[in-house]
């Protein structure tokens, strides 16, 4: 395991479900699902605590390294109604992880993007919402998936932005005070070319890339609605979270109890042309 696969290994155990709920009124979750034909075989990379599975119905699958974010999957399906108890989590292609009474499944695998336990060919549709640009060694992700996907499969994903290019609100502000307390110091995350359509087309020869879409998310509420997105930052380490919460308060203060923000993501699509 890498240095930076061991820092989100040790934050998402720290902070089960962190995305989720960081996430949880941007509605991405809802428009990634839809992207999605109904009755695709799905697979869910870094699926966390099951908020996208929840959408996809009982035809994807999700995998992620964190048994801790698997666990609170179990237990999201179990508040669900859909399980009387948590099943046990499974490392083997043969994953299903529980059958309810009325015929649903919760299935979840704790394995790598990097090496998946799964045939060739056995998904119609890969789907990851804000992990593709974290993932080390992306051409090993990328053949993993030509295997699992084949001619014709397709990979959606949403992408990590940042704020709007301009204006002033909480994210703004955000990174005006991550600057005065200087960087944390975290290992870097990921490949830079996960983040644009060159970078998809050198990744990915033998794929079909479409336009990225721009998706522009309203996360504006309360303060504490604000900081559960804001606070979800990997530059927000225990060492300095309750000063980083301080200075945002006071940064936001003038606009009182309704605090603008809005997150930019991107949606990338691509389809399998031909395996390597």
């Amino acid at each position: 395991m890498t240095s930076s696969e061991s820092f989100l290994l040790e934050f998402h155990t720290a902070h089960a479900g962190v995305t989720a709920r960081a996430f949880a009124r941007a509605g991405s979750y809802g428009r990634l699902a839809a992207q999605v034909p109904a009755g695709a075989r799905v697979l869910d990379l870094a699926c966390g605590d099951g908020a996208l599975l929840a959408q996809l119905g009982t035809r994807a699958i999700g995998i992620d390294v964190t048994p801790a974010e698997l666990r609170a999957a179990q237990a999201r399906h179990a508040r669900a109604g859909a399980l009387a108890s948590e099943p046990p989590i499974h490392t083997t292609p043969a994953c299903r992880s529980g059958l309810a009474g009325d015929g649903t499944e919760l299935t979840i695998a704790c394995a790598r993007a990097q090496a998946l336990p799964f045939a060739a060919r056995s998904f119609d549709a890969v789907t990851c919402h804000l992990a593709f640009m974290l993932f080390d060694d992306l051409p090993a992700v990328v053949r993993e998936l030509e295997r699992v996907l084949g001619p014709g499969g397709e990979l959606v994903a949403v992408l990590g932005g940042g704020p709007t290019a301009t204006g002033n609100d909480a994210f703004h502000r955000f990174l005006e005070v991550l600057g005065r307390l200087g960087p944390r110091g975290a290992p870097r995350l990921g490949d830079p070319r996960a983040k644009s359509e060159a970078g998809w087309q050198a990744l990915m020869p033998h794929w079909r890339i479409a336009p990225f879409e721009r998706w522009a998310l309203d996360l504006s509420g309360t303060f504490d609605e604000v900081w559960a997105f804001l606070g979800a930052s990997y530059e927000v380490g225990p060492e300095r979270r309750a000063a980083l919460r301080a200075a945002l308060h006071t940064a936001t203060r003038e606009w009182g109890k309704m605090i603008p923000c809005t997150a930019v993501v991107y949606l990338g699509r691509a389809t399998v042309i031909r395996a390597a």
